[in-house]
């Protein structure tokens, strides 16, 4: 009887294992894990030199002397920094590096989201994309500082989104033409595109993109959900064809904020 059971319960095993090959989850684009992957240690090294100097502050207080130096510092060390800045806790841009910056210093932008999250949950805090006082389009990464218990105002990164992601994306998609990779911001804001007139665009606003309706739902779609797969119409990439384009998307979380991966291919 023992011999019989065994037997029973090889035989249900291998049916099950054969179940389980049989249903195998659908095609998912490698390059979206990898892109993925390589936004995580791009940032990983963006902050590994902003948390130690926030940890100084946190630390030892504010010295606008050191302030200032350390900003300079973080901005030549940050291939990615368009500028460094430490916001008081009056939400004034009271340092600024490098010196071509130096006319915003005195600045008050404590009426910006990011601003007031970041002094509220004293958690670091990634902006939406939007054109910042000193006149371009930008994101800022922000950190706060607490010294003694007290909110002390926040070390920040601006930068520009197309730059970070460009630097993951561009190796995965050099030499081939089959696919192309974008990014969106969770707003419907286009981070990065390989045709690079649409960045800075709002696919679910601008008037680019009203003739495609399906575009749009495909996008309200991937900005609602984690992952997944649709297909929309719109232009082949550099070109004005209209092609159908099969789409895989995931999802990279940064302080509070969601960009999504936008893996597509033209199937027809």
């Amino acid at each position: 009887m023992k011999t019989i059971r065994i037997l029973t319960i090889s035989a249900a095993l291998v049916f099950l294992s054969s179940c389980k090959k049989d249903n195998t989850p659908p095609f998912f684009p490698e390059e979206i894990a990898q892109a993925l992957a390589g936004l995580t240690a791009e940032f990983e090294s963006i902050h590994t030199p902003i948390e130690a100097a926030v940890a100084q502050c946190n630390a030892n207080g504010v010295d606008t002397t050191i302030m200032r130096s350390a900003l300079l510092d973080l901005h030549n060390a940050i291939s990615h920094s368009k500028e460094m800045v430490y916001v008081d806790t009056a939400g004034i841009l009271a340092i600024v590096e490098p010196p071509e910056f130096y006319p915003y210093q005195g600045t008050d932008i404590s009426t910006q989201p990011h601003v007031i999250e970041a002094a509220q949950t004293l958690q670091p805090v990634m902006s939406n994309a939007f054109m910042v006082v000193e006149g371009y389009q930008a994101a800022v990464d922000v950190h706060p500082i607490v010294h003694a218990g007290q909110y002390s105002g926040t070390i920040s990164m601006v930068f520009m989104p197309e730059e970070v992601v460009a630097a993951v994306v561009e190796p995965l998609v050099a030499g081939q033409s089959e696919f192309e990779i974008w990014v969106m911001e969770k707003t419907g804001l286009v981070l990065y595109d390989q045709d690079t007139d649409e960045i800075g665009l709002n696919v679910l606003t601008d008037p680019l993109y009203q003739d495609f309706p399906e575009l749009i739902t495909a996008c309200e779609k991937i900005a609602a959900e984690e992952s997944g797969e649709t297909q929309y119409s719109f232009f082949q990439t550099g070109t004005t064809t209209v092609v159908t384009k099969k789409t895989y998307w995931n999802t990279f979380y940064i302080h509070g904020n969601e960009w999504k991966i936008v893996w597509v291919k033209a199937i027809d």
